[in-house]
């Protein structure tokens, strides 16, 4: 079990337990007001506890979908890893036992499709020779997808040799130590910028720096932080 999702029962049994012992309380209050007891015009509210208690079972009850619907998402993400022993990343579609589950363009699942093409090539081979017996019916060929797989496996180990082949300069080390930007782990040529959304930087071949064209800052207030933070003038 992943950290995060033990984490995630944790937190769904802690608000089972609040919510027993809300309901505890509930009826202990309900027990101390005589049955159909008014309220007297001038006098506080005597079910304004009970009332306030209800409300929050109420939010209990909301909290708990919530969260249960948190455990099933992990749960599906850990099983689909344990189905797929070489996927490390996994992209989702969702945030419920319903999510759609496939694998991230990430270096860190270039086994997996490796793994994936030979599968697929395999398949095309027995697909092909199949056709040629000339049956009523023919397999369908995976051309077009082993070329496409092919050549995400190709991209995604470039970036990998990039990353790790660059030399960083020590001005675009000082960046990273501060904390000022973090390399993206699924794709490690790209560094995103703290407190700017989806703008990133890309290292040169001396080891700069500078603005990603696929992340690129667009407002001008971006634009001039993230200058500042590189030192252009």
């Amino acid at each position: 079990m992943t950290k995060k999702l033990e984490v995630s029962k944790l937190k769904l049994e802690r608000i089972r337990m609040e919510q027993s012992n809300l309901t505890k309380e509930i009826r202990n209050e309900n027990s101390r007001i005589p049955f159909g007891q008014p309220n007297i015009v001038g006098r506080p509210d005597i079910y304004k506890n009970v009332k306030r208690k209800y409300e929050k079972a109420r939010k209990l009850l909301e909290e708990e979908e919530k969260q249960e619907n948190c455990v099933e998402f992990l749960e599906k993400v850990e099983e689909f890893k344990q189905e797929n022993e070489l996927l490390k990343d996994v992209h989702t579609v969702g945030k419920t036992g319903y999510a759609t589950m496939g694998a991230k363009t990430s270096v860190n699942n270039i086994d997996y499709f490796k793994n994936k093409l030979e599968e697929m090539v395999k398949a095309n081979e027995e697909a092909k020779a199949f056709n040629k017996t000339k049956p009523s019916v023919k397999k369908t060929t995976k051309g077009a997808e082993i070329t496409k797989l092919k050549r995400k496996i190709e991209m995604l180990e470039q970036m990998q040799e990039k990353s790790q082949s660059i030399t960083i300069s020590s001005k675009s080390q000082k960046l990273i130590d501060n904390g000022d930007v973090s390399q993206w782990q699924k794709k490690p040529v790209y560094y995103f910028v703290k407190g700017l959304r989806k703008i990133a930087l890309e290292v040169d071949d001396e080891g700069e720096f500078f603005i990603s064209p696929r992340y690129p800052a667009r407002d001008e207030s971006d634009k001039n932080f993230v200058n500042k933070l590189l030192g252009s003038k």
